[in-house]
C-alpha cells in the first residue's frame, strides 16, 4: 500500500474512531455552508499532527503510549467544551479555534507516529513518505469532514437548528471522550 493510501486508510479506519470523534467535535457547529472554514480548521489539525509525526518518527521526542492514548480523548473533551461554551464572536474565537486545533494535532500526531513507523514503505525516502502519508491523512480527514457537513446539512433541512445540532454533537462527544479518558488513565 502506498503512503497516501496508508494515511487515508489510517484516518478512516473505524478502530481509530477517536480521531473521527475529534473531527466531529471540531466541526460540530458547521454544515456545508461552512465547508471552507471547516476545511481550514481540519488542515490546522493536520499541520499540528504532521509536525509531531515527523519529530516522533525521527525519534527526537516520544511520550509514553499510555499518556498519548489518555491525552487524545482529553483533546476531544476540550474541543467539544470549547464549541459548547466559547460563544459566537467570529474573529477572536476563530483564531483560538485554529490555534487549539493545531496544538491538539500535536498530541494526535504522537498517536499516528507509531503506526507510521511500523507501516511506512522503507524503500521510499523518509521525507517523501512522511509527506505522502500526511497528504493521505489530510485527504481522509477532508472526506470525513465533508460527510459530517453533508449530514449536518441534511439534519438542518429537517428543521434542526445550528445550536441544537451543536449541543447534541458536543454533548455526545463530551460523554464519549470522558468515558474514553477514564478507561485510558495512565495512573
Amino acid at each position: 500500500m502506498n503512503d497516501i493510501a496508508l494515511g487515508m486508510a489510517h484516518i478512516t479506519d473505524w478502530q481509530g474512531y477517536d480521531h473521527m470523534l475529534y473531527l466531529l467535535a471540531l466541526v460540530a457547529r458547521f454544515d456545508l455552508r461552512h465547508a471552507g472554514k471547516a476545511a481550514l480548521i481540519a488542515t490546522a489539525f493536520t499541520v499540528g499532527h504532521s509536525l509531531t509525526l515527523a519529530i516522533a518518527s525521527l525519534d527526537l521526542f516520544r511520550l509514553p503510549g499510555d499518556w498519548v492514548e489518555f491525552l487524545i480523548p482529553v483533546t476531544i473533551l476540550c474541543t467539544a467544551l470549547w464549541n459548547l461554551f466559547s460563544g459566537e464572536g467570529a474573529g477572536k474565537r476563530q483564531r483560538w479555534t485554529y490555534i487549539m486545533a493545531t496544538a491538539f494535532g500535536l498530541i494526535h500526531g504522537l498517536g499516528f507516529s507509531s503506526f507510521f513507523r511500523i507501516s511506512r514503505d522503507e524503500t521510499a525516502g523518509f521525507i517523501g513518505g512522511l509527506f505522502r502519508f500526511n497528504l493521505g491523512v489530510e485527504l481522509g480527514q477532508l472526506l470525513i469532514v465533508a460527510i459530517l457537513l453533508a449530514t449536518a446539512s441534511l439534519i438542518r433541512a429537517f428543521g434542526i437548528s445550528e445550536k441544537d445540532q451543536q449541543i447534541f454533537v458536543c454533548g455526545g462527544a463530551v460523554a464519549l471522550s470522558l468515558v474514553m479518558a477514564l478507561e485510558r488513565m495512565p495512573w
